[in-house]
């Protein structure tokens, strides 16, 4: 709720602070002394649109700032709380607007900089304004099912059928996205059997064309490589190094027989090298043996059939040719080939998949729209409730001969959304035999404020505003009727801060505070405006005025008395 308002240049006031009550507060005053200045002061510190004339003549800037408390779970705390303006634990904010005459405003929320979209943000969830034309969400048919929603607590519901409308949407679009491809899927068969025919003669296999470019050198040096291995071989086998060694062996295996060494010891020291060295001779021999081995395996390895060369290099040109051609690296035919083959197989079972993403559309509409029928009949048995209830409270507010009703019109399921598929509007009819019509366009300005009353008192328990302002909701009735716009008033600051701008003393002396407004002519020859509270006996003769006019006679006097018997 508000708590305190501070002004200073604004239009005709030059310097206000006010400390703001709970419940009712009823602001009087002459036409013209400034009661409509403490709106446009409030819907300046808001973000509304701002006009030079705001600022006092002569001054040079103009500031309001409105303090607010806000109740725990208010949608404003988590706004504030998420960009770091709401300490922990602190339930005030206070927003401040400053504009100067040769300069943009500025805006603050607990004196740090916002921007306007943030401070109509908050303003929205803090301050409901209804009167002339005012554009509550009342008036706006765009908002009237969030309206029913809130009345008939379909919050459950819209939660299901936002489920199931995202799960037709996917299926809906999954769908056009299929169909959208089956406009090319001839064309893109032709061509597929086409690369799949090409392809399957080729058939390309795993890196076959880096293996054949590899092979392909050692074919172009093949002639080469086998003349270092027959020189290798030559000079192997004909150094005559096996044969010596051979003689050596032989040598080393006669003196091992000389009889001087037969009778020695098996580990005399003549024995021992004798042995070590006919040892390491006969590994020398093994190992010329397999090195000529060797040679002769990589000279016959390099040796080839003179059709090889031509044979590896056509299927070289081949994969190469067929690479360029689908624009892809030669070692990456064997990938596409297989992804060929895999879409092609998609597309030529493509009618089945058309059928079962139609037949998944179905079923998604089938569930959403049995969500959306069971919204409905809770919005419809909701509608009537909350025209029946409103009904009740028209009567008193003389408008006994008009009549409300909640219009639901079924859209068509390709225009239904995440909350249904009904279009709402709230619609009224002044006179009887006349037609039903929106609401902000059949009522004039007086109807208009005793119809929003009755629907803010009816949805009272839904507001998320912390104070609701009604401007001249007793415009054009008095007596009995200003008497019951009093009574709904008051009752509706029952739970919320309320606030009425009225020329009416029977709503007047309604309120649980009143404010008084006059305007008055300076020292300096400008005009001012001054804000009083009024209690007591300076009640008693506001309202006596607002009964009598300028001159408050005695009658006057006995008849604020008999009204203000109920004063709170």
């Amino acid at each position: 709720m508000l708590i305190a308002l501070s002004i200073r240049d604004f239009v005709l006031i030059d310097s206000l602070d006010v400390d703001v009550r709970r419940g009712f507060t009823s602001v009087t005053g002459e036409t013209g002394a400034g009661k409509s200045v403490l709106l446009e002061a409030l819907k300046f510190v808001l973000g509304d649109k701002i006009e030079k004339r705001f600022i006092r003549n002569g001054a040079e800037r103009t500031m309001v700032s409105a303090s607010f408390e806000l109740p725990e779970g208010h949608p404003a705390r988590n706004e504030l709380a998420e960009r770091g303006l709401l300490e922990d634990g602190d339930d005030i904010v206070t927003l401040r607007r400053i504009m100067s005459a040769d300069g943009p405003s500025r805006m603050f929320a607990n004196d740090q900089i916002i921007s306007a979209p943030l401070a109509q943000l908050l303003g929205e969830t803090l301050v409901e304004i209804h009167g002339q034309r005012d554009g509550s969400e009342l008036l706006n048919p765009k908002l009237h099912g969030e309206v029913l929603d809130q009345f008939a607590q379909a919050g459950p519901l819209i939660a299901r059928v936002g489920e199931a409308y995202g799960g037709m949407s996917e299926a809906r679009h999954h769908l056009e996205d299929l169909k959208k491809k089956s406009d090319s899927r001839e064309t893109e068969l032709f061509q597929l059997r086409q690369m799949l025919e090409e392809l399957d003669k080729l058939s390309p296999g795993e890196d076959e064309a880096s293996r054949l470019t590899l092979e392909r050198a050692m074919l172009v040096n093949s002639q080469k490589l086998i003349e270092c291995l027959t020189e290798a071989d030559d000079v192997i086998s004909g150094s005559g190094s096996a044969t010596s060694y051979g003689l050596a062996s032989r040598h080393i295996e006669r003196a091992l027989r000389l009889p001087e060494l037969a009778e020695a010891p098996e580990d005399s020291p003549q024995l021992t090298v004798l042995r070590s060295a006919q040892d390491a001779i006969e590994r020398v021999l093994i190992e010329l043996n397999e090195a000529t081995i060797a040679v002769e395996s990589a000279r016959a390895a390099f040796d080839h059939d003179p059709d090889t060369l031509e044979q590896v290099e056509n299927r070289l040109f081949a994969l190469r040719s067929a690479a360029r051609k689908y624009n892809t690296d030669p070692d990456g035919l064997c990938e596409l080939h297989l992804s060929a083959r895999r879409r092609l197989d998609e597309l030529e079972s493509y009618d089945d998949v058309l059928a079962d993403a139609e037949a998944a559309l179905k079923d998604a509409e089938k569930i959403y729209s049995d969500a959306a029928d069971k919204l409905s009949a809770l919005r419809r048995s909701s509608g009537d409730q909350l025209a029946e209830t409103v009904l009740v409270e028209l009567a008193p507010l003389k408008l006994e001969h008009a009549r409300f009703r909640v219009r639901i019109d079924e859209l068509p399921l390709e225009d239904a959304g995440p909350r249904g598929r009904d279009q709402i509007v709230f619609e009224v009819q002044t006179n009887p035999g006349s037609p039903f019509g929106a609401l902000n366009q059949i009522a004039s300005g007086g109807e208009l404020a005793r119809f929003t009353l009755a629907l803010r008192v009816c949805l009272a328990n839904m507001q998320t505003a912390t104070l609701l302002i009604f401007d001249e909701a007793d415009q054009g009735v008095g007596g009995a009727v200003a008497a019951a716009v009093g009574e709904r008033l008051s009752r509706l600051a029952d739970t919320r801060q309320v606030m009425a701008i009225t020329h009416s003393p029977q709503v007047a002396e309604s309120g649980h505070q009143h404010w008084h407004i006059t305007k008055h002519v300076s020292a300096e020859n400008t005009t001012v405006s001054r804000l009083t509270r009024l209690e007591g006996e300076a009640r008693r003769e506001e309202v006596a005025r607002m009964l009598s006019g300028n001159e408050i006679t005695k009658e006057a006097r006995a008849a604020a008395d008999r009204l203000m018997v109920e004063t709170v």
